[in-house]
């Protein structure tokens, strides 16, 4: 053989070198180019001083005392937050989610930034992820303008891109759907980011159906299950108390929880307990390779009222998902909404939504909290430990009534019966410190 010629190599051989060179090699070198302009060495925004329980307190009322309501049938709502708002509601976001990280937001007429910094759990040295986004003012909805992570910065194009990707990615598909319904305009005026909520019952019940999402559907079919034991139990054929099913339950629960996260436990059973209050079928979220049991439909009373009953379920559940601030908001619309088309504003039903939002956010705001309420539940069948006495407030104001008595929702005759609610609630023994 002439030593000049060299053996070919195997075909599959010229492949990987091929790979390597023209496609692996330069992928690798984009991604490294691509880590260090998104990661920085020093926060956008720094720490804060003010205390988590502050961002959670302003979060809780954000919604519920920006809420504009017309004197017409106009089932449109009008949501106004400033920028103080929004920063608390981002950096609330970040504490739920564990984050270490701060946000801070401004709005000056037309145009919106958030800028956002968390930082990495590396030890070795600090890094931070920052992000920046600048949003304008538009007909019908706003616009992000511009989008940058770290020194990358995305053009309205590619963000527009981008974001109809992610809404359109299966698990986040339905959330956009119903989003769609719920809000009809996005505006940025006068320093101000005002959303224009349709008040629609369908679209609205669709939400509060999404928290279902976050309960384990193991735990769920578990609790299904008592609950079905509980009620097929009873003597009782008509009504059954909301306390002695919360005591069985949470009975379970604490058992339970020797050997499982106990925020976890309480979270699948408030889903569970509000779905039946409030006639609602949850097999479709239980697991679909086992047949559960459905409980014989029951009224279900709180202060010896079904309504009661169903308004502080329901808010528990949208609450202890981390929207306490949509169910006070849920509730206060609803009565308002009631004052000009239904049976008119109920003070005793935006009692029962406020305890019930309390419960729910208490029952899942620590381990510790969370195995606090399983105790003290499970070992007595008593309301009040959680709903104080409420049938002395006012109810069925038409418009004419309210608006003798109260003008409107930022008077101070207003805020003063409802300090006085908001005090009768925290007075409960399942709230106490």
């Amino acid at each position: 053989m002439d030593n000049l010629t060299k053996p070919a190599l195997p075909r599959t051989m010229v492949y990987i070198h091929f790979l390597a060179r023209y496609l692996v090699l330069p992928a690798f070198l984009t991604v490294l180019v691509l880590v260090a302009l998104v990661i920085e060495t020093k926060p956008l925004v720094p720490p804060s001083q003010d205390p988590a329980h502050e961002y959670l307190a302003r979060t809780r009322q954000l919604l519920s005392t920006t809420v504009q309501f017309t004197q017409t049938d106009n089932p449109e709502k009008l949501i106004v937050l400033t920028d103080s708002d929004l920063t608390a509601a981002s950096n609330f976001a970040l504490l739920k989610k564990k984050l270490d990280g701060q946000a801070n937001c401004t709005i000056k007429k037309s145009r919106l930034k958030l800028a956002m910094t968390i930082r990495l759990p590396i030890k070795l040295t600090p890094l931070f992820l920052n992000f920046r986004v600048i949003a304008d003012d538009a007909d019908p909805h706003a616009v992000i303008k511009q989008l940058k992570l770290g020194s990358l910065a995305m053009p309205r194009v590619v963000v527009k891109w981008l974001m109809r990707g992610f809404l359109n990615f299966a698990p986040l598909f339905r959330y956009s759907q119903i989003g769609d319904q719920l809000i009809k305009r996005i505006r940025i005026i006068d320093g101000q980011l005002q959303v224009a909520v349709n008040w629609n019952r369908d679209a609205l019940s669709q939400a509060k159906g999404l928290i279902t999402d976050l309960g384990d559907k193991e735990r769920l079919l578990v609790y299904n299950d008592k609950l079905a034991e509980i009620v097929n139990q009873s003597q009782l054929k008509r009504f059954m108390r909301l306390g002695p099913l919360t005591q069985d339950l949470f009975a379970l629960a604490k058992s339970r929880s020797e050997d499982n996260n106990p925020i976890e436990e309480n979270r699948a059973l408030i889903l569970v307990l509000s779905a039946y209050v409030n006639g609602k079928n949850i097999a479709q979220w239980l697991p679909s390779n086992q047949q559960p049991i459905i409980p014989p439909r029951r009224g279900v009373l709180l202060n010896r009222r079904t309504d009661t009953a169903q308004h502080f379920m329901a808010s528990a559940a949208l609450a202890m998902s981390g929207h306490s601030t949509l169910a006070n908001m849920i509730g206060l619309a609803k009565e308002m909404n009631d004052t000009h088309s239904g049976s008119g504003f109920s003070f005793t039903d935006l009692a029962a939504d406020h305890a019930g939002a309390l419960f729910g956010k208490t029952a899942v705001r620590s381990e510790e909290k969370a195995r606090k309420v399983q105790n003290i539940l499970s070992q007595s069948a008593d309301e009040s430990l959680f709903m104080p006495n409420i049938n002395d407030l006012p109810e069925n104001l038409n418009p004419t009534e309210f608006a003798q008595r109260f003008k409107d929702i930022q008077s101070p005759e207003f805020n003063e019966l409802k300090r006085q609610i908001e005090e009768r609630i925290l007075a409960c023994t399942l709230y106490q410190p």
